[in-house]
């Protein structure tokens, strides 16, 4: 039996850490300590979430503010939580399986983007005399939409991207009037990140091995960063893991550098960003132009399977463990007089943490397999 691993990292304003395992979450403040869980084996002065998920967790999302915290599961359910008690204030089932979520800027909606190419919005609580409705239609691309994020400042945008190398910016909330399209990935776009140091652009993540910055407005493309020179080291000294040749894992033998992630560090004009099957962190600070400026690469012990940022402060799951390597959780990196150390403090309260005992790690499904073109209608037997 194995501990199994988090799955998805998320964080608030408020300084709490969402852990996600399987159908299971902890939340912990900033030192690691967990404040509520929807797991059975917690302390009993901890408070246990109710309308726990029966089916894996595969998108969550705090509010700006930290008072709303929402996640999706495998089976088309929604729940939101207010983080003041822990208490679900709604829950719904969708009509199709979500691929992300966030609020809007309020909290008063969540979005909820899908794999049948649509982005709908639902009010966050209903009124004792309200009847809840069907999710109101926002938008829609014609291919599976891969995240969806909110613009920072006036006006407000809702920027979504797809598996057809797309970034979307749609006015709020008559997301029918288009205001721009980023075009330029070669490959499916995985993640978008906005921050309000830089209200009038995006950085997004793709399959391509790129990280790009936009123009939010008019969708001109600022700046390309590849990150095959950066990261090729990484194959070469066995350090990067290679998947297997077959349709259900397209990495095949070939070298990729699937961006699984990007989030803005606020208080430092940076980003970070997580690659699938990388024992690294990668960052960037957004310098005058705008450009992205100062690229590095941090090493971990492990690959990471999601990344966030509480603070100045850097938390990087761990994708499962493979053959030899501990069974750490997380590490939370910290700056520390110009450099990055390791938070050791926090990394190892996260990593004292239980979560569920599992027969084996299985790997985590690589982010080309949904990104093929084929997915909707897999090939027989083997063929391609």
């Amino acid at each position: 039996m194995v501990r199994a691993s988090i799955t998805l990292v998320e964080t608030s304003s408020q300084g709490h850490i969402a852990l996600v395992f399987d159908a299971n979450f902890h939340i912990t403040d900033s030192t690691g300590k967990i404040v509520a869980s929807t797991s059975d084996g917690v302390d009993a002065s901890v408070a246990k979430i109710g309308g726990a998920s029966k089916d894996r967790i595969i998108t969550v999302a705090f509010s700006q503010d930290g008072n709303l915290f929402a996640t999706c599961n495998n089976e088309k359910t929604v729940t939101i939580y207010n983080t003041a008690g822990w208490t679900a204030v709604r829950s719904l089932v969708i009509a199709k399986r979500a691929t992300a979520i966030t609020f809007d800027p309020s909290g008063a909606y969540l979005l909820i983007a899908d794999k049948f190419g649509e982005v709908h919005r639902t009010p966050t609580a209903l009124s004792a005399d309200e009847i809840a409705s069907k999710p109101e239609l926002l938008l829609g691309h014609v291919s599976i939409v891969c995240d969806v994020k909110m613009s920072h400042g006036s006006p407000s945008f809702v920027l979504t991207c797809d598996r057809d190398e797309k970034l979307r910016v749609s006015k709020y909330p008559n997301a029918y009037n288009i205001q721009s399209f980023g075009l330029g990935h070669t490959e499916f776009v995985t993640t978008i990140a906005t921050a309000q140091f830089a209200p009038n652009n995006a950085v997004t993540g793709s399959g391509d091995g790129t990280i790009r910055l936009w123009d939010i407005s008019s969708g001109q493309l600022v700046q390309t960063v590849d990150l095959r020179d950066l990261l090729e080291p990484y194959y070469a000294n066995g350090r990067a893991r290679v998947g297997v040749s077959s349709f259900e894992d397209r990495n095949a033998a070939t070298q990729r550098y699937g961006v699984l992630r990007v989030r803005s560090i606020e208080g430092r004009r940076m980003f970070v960003a997580a690659v699938e099957r990388f024992p690294v962190v990668v960052m960037f600070s957004l310098g005058e132009g705008p450009a992205l400026a100062n690229v590095r690469v941090v090493d971990v012990a492990r690959p990471v399977a999601d990344v966030a940022v509480l603070g100045d402060r850097i938390v990087a799951a761990y994708a499962p463990p493979s053959g030899e390597d501990n069974d750490d959780l997380a590490v939370v990196l910290e700056p520390t007089n110009g450099d990055l150390t390791t938070d050791v403090t926090l990394s190892a309260a996260l990593n004292a943490l239980s979560t569920q005992q599992i027969e084996t790690a299985a790997p985590a499904p690589s982010i080309y397999v949904w990104g093929n073109k084929m997915y909707m209608d897999p090939p027989k037997d083997d063929e391609e």
